[in-house]
Parts: C-alpha cells; sequence; structure tokens
C-alpha cells in the first residue's frame, strides 16, 4: 500500500514532515500507511508512547509533534518508585518531559499535566501551553501519596494572570491550595472553570476567583475550605452549568444565573433553605433536597432542552464523574417537554445513571409544547414514534428503572402526551411509593379537568399495588 499525499497542503504536518527527507528503509511498511490511518493511531496512544514510536519508523519520526492532543505525565512512573526516591526521580522525569514537551510543533487542543515537579517548572509549562501552544483546554493534576494520589493539596502561588490568553477557554485543577485569586485576574477568556480537589483558606478567595471569570458557562466545584464563614456569591450571566461539592460547612450560598440549566449538587451542609439561595428561572424547583447537616443526598435540577452533540456530551461526563462507574443516587428535577423526541432522549439517559440504586424522589415539571415537532413518523433512538402513545413502546426507560416517590407539575390532563406518559409508569413497576401530581395551581375549571384525568389514572393496573395517586 502506498502513500498518497499529492492532494495534501504543502502547509500541513505531514508535508513538512516530508520536507525532512528521513531515509525510507526497505521493510519500513509503517511508512507506507496513509497518513491519516498514521494520525488516527497516534491519537490513541498517550504521549510517552507515542513518542516510543519513532523506534517503529523513520517517518514516523517526527509525527507524534503535531498531536493536537499533549500529556506529561509522572504518575506511571512514580507509582512504582520508592517514596524516598520521589523527588530526585521527578527532577528528572521533570527535565525529560521539558524536553518532549519544547519538541512539539504546531497548537494543541488539549493540554494535561499530571506531575509533582517544582512550581517554577510547572509555571513555565502553563506558559508554554497558553503562550506558545495556544491551548484551548488545560488540565493540571498534582501528585500525592501511592496511596491517595489525588487526595491532599499542594501550595502554589500561581503568576498573576497565567491563565488569562485569550485562546485558553477551558481550565482545570486538581490537588492545589490557592491562598490568592491573582492567577484569575482578567480570566473572561474561560468558558470552563473546573475546581476539583482543592482547598481554599477563605470563601471569598472563591468569590473573587469566579467573579474575574465573567464568561464561565460551566463551573465545577470540589472545595474544602479552612473556614466556611461568609457569603459565597456565584453571580456568572453566562453560566449553563453549577455541580457543587463542598463537604465542608459553608454558611451562606447564593447562585443568581438567569442562563442556567443544569444544577448539580453532590453535597454541601446547609442548616435551612434560606442558607442556599438560587435565582435562576430556568431552575423552577424549591425544595431544597441538599438541606441537612447530617444527611448525603445527591440532587440534580435539569431543565432538558435540545442541545448540540458536544454540549449533550460534555454534561453527561460531568454528571457521571467521580462514581467510578456507579450508578447516580438521591434525587432528580426535571423540565421537560415531553412530546419533544430530543428531550425524552436526554431524559431517558438522564434516569439511566439510576439503574441499581432506586432514586429517592423525581420531579417532573411539564412544559409548554414549544418545541417544534417532529414531522408524523419520524423516530428517535429508542424506537418509539413520534405521535405514538407512550404505552405502545418499550419500559421506559427500562424495565429496571425504581423511584419511589414522583411529584408531577404543570400536568395537563387534555394531553394524550402526558396522559400516556404518566400511564405508563403507572403500569410499569416504575414509582414504588407515591405519585403526587399538583393541581392546586390551577383555575376551578382547569383544575376539574386535571382531576378527571388523575381519576382515569387511579383506575389503571398499577405495576406495584402499593402505589397511591393523590393531588395537591
Amino acid at each position: 500500500m502506498k502513500r498518497h499525499s499529492s492532494s495534501l497542503s504543502s502547509s500541513s504536518p505531514d508535508a513538512k514532515i516530508r520536507k525532512l527527507h528521513h531515509p525510507i528503509i526497505d521493510d519500513d511498511c509503517i511508512s507506507e500507511l496513509p497518513d491519516d490511518l498514521l494520525r488516527m493511531i497516534l491519537s490513541k496512544l498517550p504521549t510517552e508512547e507515542a513518542v516510543m514510536t519513532i523506534l517503529l519508523s523513520s517517518l514516523w519520526m517526527d509525527l507524534w509533534k503535531w498531536r493536537p492532543h499533549f500529556v506529561l505525565d509522572m504518575k506511571r512512573i512514580l507509582d512504582k518508585t520508592p517514596t524516598k526516591l520521589w523527588y530526585k526521580v521527578s527532577d528528572q522525569l521533570a527535565s525529560s518531559m521539558d524536553k518532549t514537551f519544547r519538541q512539539h510543533r504546531g497548537d494543541l487542543e488539549s493540554c494535561t499535566i499530571t506531575s509533582r515537579c517544582n512550581d517554577v517548572t510547572l509555571q513555565n509549562w502553563i506558559r508554554r501551553a497558553t503562550r506558545v501552544k495556544h491551548t484551548k483546554d488545560l488540565t493540571l493534576n498534582y501528585i500525592h501519596g501511592h496511596k491517595r494520589r489525588y487526595r491532599g493539596t499542594h501550595m502554589v502561588d500561581f503568576l498573576p494572570e497565567i491563565f488569562s490568553h485569550p485562546s485558553l477557554t477551558s481550565l482545570s485543577l486538581s490537588g492545589y491550595t490557592l491562598e490568592r485569586r491573582r492567577a484569575f485576574i482578567n480570566c473572561g477568556n474561560l468558558k470552563t472553570l473546573k475546581l476539583l480537589n482543592m482547598f481554599l483558606f477563605r470563601v471569598s478567595t472563591l468569590r473573587h476567583v469566579l467573579a474575574a471569570c465573567s464568561s464561565l458557562e460551566v463551573i465545577v466545584l470540589e472545595i474544602f475550605f479552612v473556614s466556611g464563614l461568609g457569603v459565597l456569591k456565584i453571580g456568572n450571566k453566562n453560566l449553563k452549568f453549577l455541580q457543587v461539592t463542598f463537604p465542608d460547612y459553608v454558611e451562606r450560598i447564593e447562585v443568581n444565573a438567569p442562563c442556567l440549566d443544569v444544577l448539580d449538587i453532590r453535597d454541601i451542609k446547609c442548616e435551612s433553605k434560606n442558607n442556599f439561595i438560587l435565582t435562576a428561572p430556568n431552575i423552577q424547583f424549591d425544595r431544597n433536597y441538599w438541606v441537612s447537616r447530617c444527611v448525603y443526598r445527591p440532587h440534580i435540577s435539569y431543565n432538558v432542552s435540545e442541545l448540540v452533540q458536544e454540549t449533550k456530551h460534555t454534561w453527561y461526563e460531568l454528571l457521571m464523574s467521580d462514581f467510578h462507574g456507579m450508578p447516580r443516587h438521591g434525587t432528580l428535577s426535571v423540565s421537560i417537554d415531553i412530546t419533544n423526541p430530543k428531550e425524552v432522549k436526554i431524559l431517558k439517559e438522564l434516569l439511566l445513571m439510576w439503574t441499581t440504586y432506586k432514586m429517592i424522589e423525581l420531579e417532573i415539571l411539564f412544559k409548554t409544547n414549544n418545541a417544534s415537532r417532529e414531522e408524523e413518523g419520524d423516530c428517535f433512538s429508542d424506537g418509539i414514534a413520534h405521535g405514538k402513545l407512550w404505552e405502545d413502546a418499550a419500559p421506559f426507560p427500562n424495565a429496571e428503572f425504581r423511584v419511589y416517590k414522583v411529584w408531577m407539575y404543570n400536568f395537563d390532563g387534555s394531553s394524550k402526551e402526558e396522559f400516556a406518559f404518566a400511564s405508563r409508569i403507572v403500569m410499569q413497576k416504575t414509582v414504588m411509593m407515591k405519585m403526587m401530581i399538583e393541581t392546586s395551581s390551577y383555575p376551578p375549571m382547569k383544575k376539574l379537568e386535571v382531576e378527571a384525568a388523575v381519576a382515569k389514572l387511579m383506575e389503571l393496573p398499577k405495576g406495584n399495588e402499593d402505589l397511591s395517586i393523590e393531588c395537591f
């Protein structure tokens, strides 16, 4: 198989590599593979292994240098190194990694640095990744001991505005202690900020960091505070996704996010609902399930809407992160247009996070049917055709899903789709204890109509004999 390169631009990475005129030996079959195939193979390898492929092919010698995703990782070697030799080995690894980093050519889509190097070296790498390589997505992980590799923190005083380069749109920090906020000054370039296993002395430091990152759309926080006194204000006007884990007590949290669609509470300590103030028009739920100083109850509030695939994939990964492959537990609140196949598909994926642990409570707010309807006959992934009744399809989301209690808001008794959906989860074994349907907010005539629909639901054969259906 011969290489086809005539159609490639002379300015492409592969063309530049060929200009180096590496001699191709007769038995170098790898060099005869198509460029696209070589790039695909290299993209699947860790950077360290990609560099080692120079032993396999003379032409492949420089191809790794154009990889758009770059990883500097000390973890695998330090895991096999006695603790007493860590400092020496870390310095040697840092020197080798620095040389490798300098050999890379072109810009980077992403750069991940998992290290135990000194602060000067780390900050030089950060500046190279942002100022020279124009990295869009930067991840920094600090390595701690063998058994607690990603626990504990390392205090570092980042240089002022080190994360403010215009090309950098996503930043993830793990295992560091931030003493000051100066690294985040003028960071309006950031769209995504993840602070994981972080240690902060004061709540005010985080408040100033978030305020300095004025364009954030995704915020993920897992932070330990020395003192939780004070008010944490999250007031980012573009914020769409917020995930919070505060294992330590925080006196007061105020979230003002007009575009927020996802609120993922992993773990926070609040003495009362007045200590967590949420102003987010798209999150139309006011029951603070997580308010407790002794009960750990994760909760997601999700305003389901049609999303581009990249956003949907990113949010799903964040919702599943840190669960180590285990299903979710806790509660879920969703706003959804049940007649929109794309929104129903997202709802199904959300519910399937709870396939082993039973969901405690599920809140459903039916949105006005404002989504554009697909033409009759169009189908979505689980085989349900638009326009067919829900009961004609397989169990939703599957036969194993269980929830103890379901609350329904804005249930329209005249909507065939909403009634069919409610009928399915009544007749399946989906709901184990109660289905609560709000009718008190309707005017008298509409209330009678909805109550009549609820009465029909009560007459259906129930999947669980102990299931009760009530209005409130």
